[in-house]
């Protein structure tokens, strides 16, 4: 079962169901969704993929002797990053089996990534590091989050930890390709998705697929504000934890808001995407003034030198920038959630799981 069916108020439907779209509507709305699909979703997802090969090469020579620990960094943070931007769609193979947190387990305030770490570096089993070995895993052990803890310490080259970060590699490359195969055209999944005007067992109509898609981007806008910059620069001056910033280790917090910030902006400004198909069915034109405003974010984190950590501790103007940028984004979950939807017509489907 989806994840996403959690926090949407439908019932699943078999076979065709009724759109209050017109055909020609319905039409252009899902050429919009099949267009993001192939010039924003399979490509993140491909980045991710080849993010995950490259660093699970790096590992291997770096873990046999025969290469440098900065480039297995290098690695994680590209991998790492890749993710932010593939991981604002959540829709369809990646809502399973708690996809999302099976990629990246965070927040994590008890710290179950580090204790299965540590419980597996303590217990040294060799069948964890067989091919496969990790599918089916707690998710705790295989996700970013536990790999960024293997590869921020003082890795040994031969070591059990070594191969264990491997490991993890292997599994989030393999997880990756997974989400590759299934967003590439004539995939089960994909197939669903591009005929979902017409209706079939995934999704009755358009509708339903466009209340998944707008669902799940109101999930990611509201962990944006809330984890990736609420959740360490607090809503006031004083309110800071440094501490509880996102990828404190690695010190790519700040990259990653950074990273949020430009996918939004590309997925918003795709161009004959769904966004831009919108205003032909009744919807609003918003999408133009949040994807400038999200691009603008963007580029003015591209020019910040100090990790997220820093700007925490300093709590001083670039905090006070990053709480309204995150202020922002109330106002794009808003269009998102209820101004784009009720334009077009589509009022349920939304909970307060989706934000608030």
């Amino acid at each position: 079962m989806r994840l996403l069916t959690l926090t949407l108020c439908l019932v699943p439907t078999l076979g065709v169901a009724q759109s209050r779209f017109t055909p020609e509507e319905a039409r252009i709305l899902q050429k919009g969704l099949t267009v993001t699909a192939e010039e924003f979703i399979l490509p993140a997802y491909r980045t991710q993929e080849e993010a995950a090969a490259r660093l699970t090469s790096a590992l291997g020579d770096y873990c046999g002797s025969d290469g440098a620990l900065d480039e297995v960094r290098d690695g994680y943070a590209d991998l790492f990053l890749a993710w932010q931007r593939a991981g604002l769609v959540q829709l369809g193979p990646v809502t399973e089996a708690e996809g999302p947190m099976r990629v990246q387990l965070w927040p994590d305030p008890k710290g179950f990534s580090r204790r299965a770490v540590l419980a597996a570096q303590n217990d040294e089993d060799p069948a964890m590091l067989e091919e496969g070995a990790l599918e089916g895993r707690s998710i705790a052990l295989v996700n970013l989050t536990a790999l960024e803890d293997l590869v921020q310490s003082d890795l040994t080259p031969g070591s059990y930890s070594c191969d264990l970060a491997r490991a993890i590699a292997d599994y989030q490359d393999e997880l990756a390709q997974g989400f590759v195969d299934e967003w590439t055209p004539g995939a089960p999944f994909r197939d669903a998705f591009d005929s979902a005007a017409e209706g079939n067992e995934t999704y009755g109509s358009v509708d339903d697929l466009i209340r998944e898609f707008l669902s799940g981007l109101v999930v990611s806008t509201d962990r944006i504000r809330k984890n990736k910059i609420a959740r360490g620069l607090g809503a006031e001056p004083g309110e800071t934890y440094p501490e509880r910033t996102e990828a404190v280790a690695s010190g790519l917090g700040l990259e990653s808001i950074r990273a949020s910030f430009s996918g939004l902006a590309d997925l918003y400004e795709v161009p004959g995407g769904f966004f831009e198909m919108t205003p032909e069915a009744g919807g609003l034109m918003d999408h133009y003034m949040h994807g400038q405003t999200a691009r603008s974010v963007a580029e003015t984190l591209q020019g910040e030198t100090r990790s997220l950590v820093e700007i925490a501790e300093a709590d001083g103007e670039m905090a006070a920038t990053l709480r309204r940028y995150g202020e922002l984004l109330v106002f794009q979950e808003a269009y998102l959630k209820a101004g784009l939807a009720e334009s077009l017509g589509l009022t349920a489907g939304f909970s307060a799981a989706d934000g608030d």
